[in-house]
């Protein structure tokens, strides 16, 4: 039997931005009651009334909360927006899954709906039970004797604040067979229960909670809407969207792009069966979230971020010239200093380290934690490379600090140590309730933007000859747990562009972009986001339509190549062209649509990331697209397709990175002759000291 803290993509990034290790635990059990039935705004989307906060009155936060008065705005999430692109499957040994549902933390909820679409097969019979726990209280159990059928339920969800903002659903599927002795194999592995991604949570939550930027920046559904003027807008206002944007992605949220007049489409999706030239399909009208300069009708001053009121919802407006200041208020490290209604900020930057050579888990946004582990559990943190990455170092090795209290079983616990599902390292615990440590250096193959850590307990299910249950024991990934930074070599790959990114860069546009914004802003957020380019430190130029500029420094060019830049790859419309040997292309294909490509070029302290698009319509990227060592990547709708270094495309960098040390090729055994051989010499050289001693004294 297995235990599974999940946390998806957007939910592992959101629990990042909260205050306080852990999850807060509310004193009690929670009390389940009616849902309230609350009619919904009368306000009609297409008439957009926006209010924002008098910042000249006293009382801001009541003037906000008055604002929002009676409103309670209506939220669908999917387990697809969560990240759950397949279905979730419990069987033997994963019989246990606990998933965390983001809600806006400590604000009341009303008419909570868990609509789970699920269904089971039982090969192995057996008593079968499933029970769902919500926050820790038991909520519903079934049992079921066919051998397939329908598990589909309605879970109702109180609406009682949680603080931590996350509800805990617990899902315990679980079988009991018949056995002649205690120590008979009971498995069950033909008993399955799965549970689509289309299963969805259903709430509404009380706007005239949202008093200040930091609940309204925590209450942003997975796929924020971005509100601009119109499609053809003002440098700032594209470049305020597009670092917004970056500052979403960091959150796991995936910006969508609206205009205030109706121009352009809702966001740049468009289904890969598509007919070839047919316009991209808008999403339909989505009420804002966030507003960028006057986009509701209300100018903002400058460096300002504000807390507004459109068409009955809290909405955060964003000064044209504030791009920059809302994304480094927004990270991890400031969101919870936006505790105003207006602000105007003049300065945001991400502290500096006292030792720069060593950076906690906690500056990164990790939460340190205690469980309890039966079988397997998980312990996640999730960081930015931009967020270490500094002065030519990046991340060098994991330092983690775990303890473990003893249990029944005979063979030890093993806590083994993952970054992005590389493992690191592993150890044998003795499992005594003390510290122990352990030290796993990080590849540079397996760094990307976003970087995922997953610290691992596993435990032998064995009891004492069979005559105990084996009970679940606790653990704690404890608080010392730190990362040293080492020297990054400067390379013409992803993963040292990223490391360039850290400390600046410029992103370049061409001018038209400016006048297509609800279609390449998408596909300009995720470029950046996906390439670390920071959204607070970087600069932002745009480039006369078919214009080569000259560019100093790193640099990311969005459809445009700058000035000097020799790339492998031919800029041809429809076709990828990459340079073989000896006169022989690498690759020549033609006819290409809705394909990108992005490649590493320059030397030296002007490297960049050129991005074209080959063919008449440029890719969605629906899905994040995860970088590393290469220094070629080819997208397309669903996100990265492949990616190569064609610098080194037999990988010799990656193995002689890898390569054994002495005493991992098996050559340990020449420790102690070595020693004896020290041993030996430090005698001769002794014996011979002392003649010469006895010699000098007799002359």
């Amino acid at each position: 039997m297995k235990l599974h803290r999940v946390l998806p993509a957007a939910a592992l990034a959101a629990l990042c931005l909260l205050p306080q290790w852990g999850t807060a635990q509310q004193p009690g059990q929670p009390t389940l009651r009616p849902a309230e039935t609350v009619a919904p705004p009368a306000i009609p989307p297409q008439t957009p009334v926006f209010r924002p906060v008098d910042p000249a009155r006293p009382g801001v936060a009541a003037a906000a909360a008055q604002a929002n008065a009676g409103v309670w705005v209506p939220r669908t999430i999917t387990f697809t927006d969560l990240g759950f692109t397949e279905p979730v499957v419990l069987g033997y040994p994963d019989t246990i899954k606990e998933i965390y549902l983001p809600v806006p933390p400590g604000i009341s909820l009303s008419g909570g709906m868990l609509q789970l679409d699920a269904s089971y097969i039982r090969a192995d019979g057996g008593r079968t039970s499933l029970v769902y726990t919500i926050d820790g209280a038991p909520v519903q159990a079934f049992a079921y004797t066919n051998d397939r059928g329908d598990a589909s339920v309605q879970l109702p969800i109180d609406g009682r604040p949680r603080p931590s903002g996350f509800i805990k659903l617990n899902i315990d599927w679980r079988t009991a067979v018949a056995r002649e002795n205690t120590c008979a194999d009971a498995r069950t592995p033909g008993n399955i229960l799965r549970i689509e991604p289309t299963s969805k949570f259903v709430f509404r939550y009380d706007g005239s909670a949202i008093r200040d930027l930091t609940s309204a920046w925590a209450s942003l559904p997975p796929t924020p809407t971005i509100l601009i003027p119109s499609n053809n807008v003002a440098p700032e206002v594209y470049d305020a969207a597009w670092r917004v944007g970056v500052a979403l992605e960091r959150a796991g949220k995936r910006a969508r792009i609206r205009t205030a007049d109706g121009s352009g489409v809702a966001t740049a999706t468009q289904p890969a069966n598509a007919a070839p030239g047919a316009a991209p399909v808008a999403a339909g009208p989505a009420e804002p979230d966030i507003v960028i300069g006057s986009a509701g009708g209300q100018q903002v001053a400058s460096k300002q971020i504000v807390l507004g009121n459109m068409n009955g919802r809290p909405v955060i407006l964003v000064a044209p010239d504030a791009g920059a200041q809302a994304a480094g208020l927004f990270s991890n490290i400031w969101q919870q200093a936006a505790g105003g209604t207006t602000l105007t900020v003049n300065a945001v930057e991400q502290p500096g380290n006292n030792d720069s050579n060593a950076v906690s888990l906690q500056y990164l946004g990790a939460k340190p934690s205690s469980f309890d582990v039966l079988a397997h559990a998980d312990w996640n943190a999730s960081f930015d490379i931009g967020s270490v990455a500094a002065d030519g170092k990046g991340p060098g090795t994991l330092v983690i600090d775990v303890a473990g209290s003893p249990s029944a079983a005979r063979t030890p616990p093993v806590v083994s140590v993952f970054l992005n599902d590389v493992l690191l390292g592993a150890k044998e615990m003795e499992a005594n309730g003390k510290r122990e440590r352990i030290v796993a250096p990080i590849p540079r193959y397996a760094l990307q933007t976003r970087n995922v850590i997953r610290v691992s307990f596993v435990r032998q299910l064995a009891s004492d000859r069979c005559r105990e249950t084996p009970e679940a024991y606790p653990v704690s990934v404890l608080a010392s747990s730190h990362m040293l930074l080492d020297k990054i070599d400067p390379s013409s790959d992803f993963t040292g562009l990223m490391a360039k990114f850290a400390s600046g860069g410029t992103l370049l546009v061409p001018q038209a972009h400016l006048s297509d914004a609800t279609t390449t802003l998408p596909r300009v957020i995720r470029l950046a986001a996906s390439t670390g380019l920071s959204p607070t430190k970087a600069k932002f130029q745009t480039v006369a339509n078919g214009a080569s500029p000259k560019v100093e420094g790193a640099f990311l060019a969005v459809d445009v190549v700058p000035d000097g830049v020799a790339g492998t790859v031919k800029p041809e419309q429809d076709r990828l062209y990459l340079a073989g040997s000896k006169d022989r292309p690498l690759l020549d294909v033609r006819g290409l649509n809705r394909v990108g490509m992005l490649e590493v070029v320059g030397k030296g302290d002007n490297v960049g990331a050129v991005y074209r698009t080959l063919g008449p319509q440029a890719p969605s990227m629906e899905k994040p697209i995860m970088l590393s060592g290469g220094n070629l990547a080819i997208m397309g709708n669903n996100g990265l397709r492949t990616e190569v270094n064609t610098h080194d495309p037999s990988g010799q960098g990656v193995m002689k990175e890898a390569a054994p040390g002495l005493f991992e090729r098996g050559y340990w055994w020449l420790m102690p002759i070595v020693l004896v051989a020290l041993f030996i010499a430090l005698l001769v050289f002794a014996s011979r000291m002392r003649r010469r001693r006895d010699a000098s004294g007799d002359r």
